[in-house]
């Protein structure tokens, strides 16, 4: 028992550290700038200055860091179960729950949070798009 605890040890050291590097890469790619890893409200999360970038560029940084959780799982998945590596159950029990927490729409903040969140805005901007403007309730008419 004790290879799997150092195994998710191990596995959360080295999943944090890719999963916040894969955010600032992908921030750097489309013209962010990183500023750091800061610690807020019990969670560690990215600094990455974002201004002027698009919505979808937004969306692209948030999934970079789920995209990391998701190869991660799945290669030790497979290490675990056709390899036979014992040491590999922890790496993915820690990347799978990483997964699912960081890709969750319902938890504030977090990575699936900004992918739908950033999906409604798109949505509402281009809804206000198609929409006519306002009359001017105090303009003058002839």
């Amino acid at each position: 028992m004790p290879i799997l605890y150092l195994s998710v040890a191990v596995a959360a050291i080295i999943n944090v550290i890719a999963h916040e590097s894969a955010h600032g890469l992908a921030a750097r790619r489309l013209g962010g700038h990183w500023l750091g890893v800061s610690w807020h409200k019990g969670r560690l999360s990215t600094a990455v200055d974002i201004t002027g970038l698009n919505v979808g560029a937004h969306r692209q940084i948030a999934v970079a860091g789920v995209l990391v959780d998701l190869v991660m799982a799945t290669l030790s998945c497979l290490l675990w179960i056709h390899l036979g590596a014992v040491w590999a159950k922890g790496a993915f029990l820690w990347t799978a729950a990483s997964a699912l927490v960081n890709g969750c729409p319902l938890i504030p903040h977090s990575d699936g949070w900004q992918l739908v969140s950033g999906a409604r805005r798109v949505a509402k901007s281009t809804a206000e798009q198609l929409l006519p403007a306002p009359a001017d309730e105090g303009a003058a008419h002839d």
